[in-house]
């Protein structure tokens, strides 16, 4: 099992606000929205949670985006090799629906990180 940190900090309280505030997001991989709130977990050249809300930003730019340690491509040059053992060889983004008050706790510092364990056929997200 992986567990990627992600630390609560300026980037992730910008997400969760953008988050708390959007009323529309995108379903990866498809033209379809929810109005379930929600980040996108990526897996790129890093792994990262980003903004999944629709309107305001493109679908193919980055708006927020919060890395987990260790896994910024902007600070450690193997970072591609460690996501392939991390969390598999293939790139996705995965919609992670975010309750109001995991939001909630994020935005007043309640939470010190955002965890997702990644098990084998799925993951297990806390804040």
């Amino acid at each position: 099992m992986t567990r990627l940190v992600f630390k609560n900090g300026e980037a992730l309280k910008r997400l969760a606000l953008g988050t708390e505030q959007a009323t529309k997001f995108r379903i990866p991989y498809t033209q379809k929205h929810t109005d379930k709130k929600g980040f996108l977990f990526v897996k790129d050249e890093g792994i990262y949670l980003m903004n999944a809300y629709a309107g305001g930003v493109p679908p193919n730019e980055l708006g927020t985006v919060v890395y987990a340690d260790s896994f910024d491509p902007n600070k450690d040059k193997e970072v591609w090799e460690r996501s392939r053992e991390a969390v598999g060889g293939d790139d996705f983004g995965e919609f992670i629906e975010m309750s109001s008050n995991m939001l909630t706790r994020i935005l007043l510092g309640h939470a010190e990180n955002m965890v997702i364990d990644m098990k084998t056929d799925s993951y297990a997200v806390e804040v």
